[in-house]
């Protein structure tokens, strides 16, 4: 063992007999596919050792569970991306970083220098991906945030500064160029967490860095120059990797109006912090990307965070928490990075995150966030619009602890209550036909039913807002308040809600084909010319007035009067590709905007 990094062994609990029969399984659900795909065209599927391992790991432990994924049949199903984590470097040395050979042995070359090419290979020769991490600033999280780990980058204070700031060309090149990896992780507390305040700066461990994020404090916090970073990354991925699209993860939390920027310069947007295998850091991380179904679509996705099915509160003793950990990460469309360790994998568990109908729902091609329909205390419905005409996804979830009886109406997931409508519950494979115009179930504490429903339209040939969520683009979220609270702050553009969480309101019932906005917001809806009729009843949130803009390919088409009581529009659409819904700006005290009753006509 050389001073460069202290391995960790992780013991081997699971019998032999039981990883058996954990394949068997997976290779009895007729695994999904793979097809050619654009870059992201759904969620990434992998699996990444932090959840599982923290940074006590190394390329022993990581390849053990690369054979796992291809051995059990879990990389057929798709989970074929292996994403290492903080911890592999030893030191920055000028334009390089010179890697951990303690950890990494197969970096160690014969001339001296090291790389992971050689790990790299081994993972693409399986028929793998290969994942890294970095951070945007100086520092990575674990230098301020795991002072004890054996792990950490050495040397002076610049040879530990192992983040990619002021380097974006030199890094792309050396990740992605020389070493071949197919997805980076960006984290951010290197410029978040390294102030001039900091006990470790004032020492002298570390320089200080003016924080671009400011945890908690969006107005503190300066969101362009943060943009400006990632996006400087980004190109020099771009031009590192001529002919390919490396995967961008960006972790920025959730924070520093992350929502205007981040889909341009990568794929995944981390939503909040890190989770953690307890019920309620679940539910917190789930929430946090609930409420942004139009934030998330093919090439961009809304990223809770990796899961936890087999670890703490989801491991084999908590089944039904497990089960309802997945059904919301699939009804996110979120990406599937599994977090435990394979080696200890039960049947059980092999068959929550190997479900094939799940991984359908995650992975399916209309790339749609499921949209919540309702939350009512600890009861909440979610409905994701899926590829096949009339078809969704509805995950009914009990939050709480004690059992519930809940119905929902076919109305409110945009089906009609009278056709006739079949449900089949993914997790019991059991199917039934939906009667009297409702699905009624009972949920024991924690449980989620998740449904695939196939039904009719409410309306023939008309789409609405929950339908196509994916094909919404929200240009500008317009006003943000300036004392707006952490929990809501950036989440300004909703479907059948206000900018702040509460239903959105029209005669007396939620209107689930309206959208909630901020006041000078700008969305974009792509048509793709396939449409003929636009309807939408724009209105003020306010007793005030103003005036609203809507526009096709770039030219406008209204300029119209808001008021409370509202105006319905009905434009022609036939042939226009792109409509933008220009919102009136914040006057008099209004910064809410409502498009209510938004449908779309199919040609």
């Amino acid at each position: 063992m050389t001073g460069e990094g202290t391995p960790i062994s992780i013991g081997r609990r699971a019998t032999k007999a039981a990883l058996c029969v954990a394949a068997a399984w997976i290779a009895a659900t007729s695994p999904i596919q793979a097809q050619a795909r654009s870059a992201a065209a759904t969620p990434p599927m992998g699996w990444n050792p932090y959840n599982a391992f923290d940074l006590n790991y190394g390329e022993a432990e990581v390849m053990a569970q690369a054979d796992i994924l291809v051995s059990s049949g879990l990389a057929r199903l798709g989970y074929d991306h292996v994403n290492v984590d903080d911890g592999w470097w030893l030191r920055r040395e000028g334009n390089t970083i010179r890697v951990r050979t303690g950890i990494y042995p197969s970096a160690a070359l014969p001339d001296g220098s090291t790389s992971l090419r050689p790990f790299v290979d081994r993972l693409h020769a399986m028929g793998l991906k290969a994942g890294i991490y970095t951070d945007i600033g100086r520092n990575s999280c674990s230098q301020r945030w795991r002072p004890h780990t054996p792990n950490l980058p050495q040397g002076t204070v610049i040879e530990r500064e192992i983040g990619t700031y002021g380097h974006h060309a030199q890094d792309a090149a050396l990740l992605f160029a020389t070493w071949g990896f197919d997805f980076i992780k960006v984290d951010a507390c290197g410029v978040a967490d390294y102030g001039a305040d900091v006990a470790e700066v004032k020492d002298g461990t570390y320089r200080a860095f003016p924080p671009l994020i400011v945890r908690e404090r969006p107005v503190a916090s300066d969101a362009r120059a943060l943009a400006r970073q990632y996006a400087s990354f980004a190109e020099a991925v771009r031009r590192a990797a001529p002919g390919r699209t490396p995967l961008i993860s960006i972790c920025a939390w959730g924070q520093a109006d992350v929502n205007d920027w981040a889909q341009h310069y990568g794929h995944l947007s981390r939503t909040s912090f890190d989770i953690a295998p307890t019920w309620d850091a679940m539910l917190f991380n789930f929430d946090s990307a609930a409420s942004r179904a139009l934030f998330a679509g093919p090439g961009h996705w809304n990223d809770p965070d990796m899961l936890e099915v087999g670890n703490g509160a989801f491991d084999t003793h908590h089944l039904t928490e497990a089960r309802t950990h997945m059904s919301l990460w699939a009804i996110l469309a979120a990406p599937l990075i599994l977090g435990n360790d394979l080696r200890r994998m039960t049947p059980e568990i092999a068959a929550i995150i190997g479900n094939r109908d799940v991984i359908a729902i995650d992975q399916d091609a209309a790339g749609n966030q499921g949209v919540v329909v309702s939350q009512d205390d600890d009861a909440q419905i979610l409905a994701k619009a899926l590829s096949t005409p009339g078809r969704k996804a509805v995950a009914i979830v009990n939050r709480g602890t004690r059992s519930l009886d809940l119905t929902v109406p076919l109305a409110d997931l945009g089906l009609s209550p009278t056709a006739l409508t079949m449900s089949r519950d993914v997790w019991t494979k059991r199917s039934a036909r939906v009667r009297g115009g409702r699905i009624a179930v009972t949920l024991a504490p924690h449980e989620t039913t998740l449904l695939l429903v196939d039904g009719r339209p409410l309306l023939a040939g008309v789409d609405q807002p929950a339908d196509l969520p994916a094909r919404f683009d929200v240009a500008d979220e317009g006003y943000k308040a300036p004392d707006r609270t952490p929990a809501h702050q950036w989440v300004l553009a909703r479907i059948g809600y206000r900018p702040y969480g509460e239903p959105l309101m029209l005669d007396g019932r939620q209107d689930h084909a309206g959208l909630g906005v901020a006041a000078g917001s700008r969305v974009g809806i792509d048509l793709g010319g396939r449409y003929a009729r636009l309807t939408v009843d724009p209105r003020m949130l306010a007793q005030t007035r103003g005036r609203f803009v809507i526009r096709g390919d770039g030219k406008t088409l209204v300029h119209g009067r808001a008021s409370p009581r509202g105006n319905a529009v009905t434009l022609d659409v036939r042939g226009v590709r792109r409509i933008e819904l220009i919102a009136p700006p914040a006057t008099g005290g209004t910064t809410s905007f409502a498009w209510h009753r938004l449908r779309l006509t199919r040609a």
